[in-house]
């Protein structure tokens, strides 16, 4: 999404725009690695070095509390996602990294309808994590569990 487009969104919501505001929006609506708080501040500083980390936490929660993005809870941080479709997410336990994956969309859609529709559950949302390596880890063989932030 460039960044006209997204200003307009977020102006069309009546969320009120700053610089700073948008600079967040961006890196977590451009991401495909699910960034942390920590990573998000990072990456605005770049932009905007007296960045705070309250502003980087309230504008998440401003812009989850729109639908814009969704925090996806480990045991130890939070990731961000825009993807608020039906998805599963990889999760590599070595090196923490958080993709969603293309593969698997129809049955996540299929199972949830099954659930819905056996059980007396009003089933509001879901999370699929697959925990394992990603090719980088897998490749050079670290197949320990550091989980830097991520736990099963």
């Amino acid at each position: 999404m460039t960044q006209e487009q997204l200003a307009e969104k977020l102006k069309r919501w009546g969320i009120r725009l700053t610089p700073q505001r948008l600079a967040i929006a961006e890196v977590v609506i451009n991401s495909s690695d699910h960034p942390s708080v920590q990573q998000i501040h990072e990456r605005v500083s770049e932009m905007f070095p007296y960045i705070t980390l309250a502003t980087v936490y309230s504008t998440l929660s401003v812009l989850q509390k729109n639908g814009l993005v969704q925090e996806l809870p480990f045991q130890k941080l939070s990731r961000y996602d825009a993807n608020l479709g039906l998805h599963a997410n990889l999760v590599c336990v070595s090196c923490g990294t958080v993709v969603d994956t293309d593969t698997g969309h129809e049955k996540i859609a299929h199972l949830k309808e099954e659930i819905a529709s056996k059980s007396d559950f009003e089933v509001a949302s879901q999370r699929v994590d697959f925990y394992g390596w990603c090719p980088q880890c897998a490749a050079e063989g670290h197949k320990e569990s550091k989980a830097q932030g991520i736990s099963q």
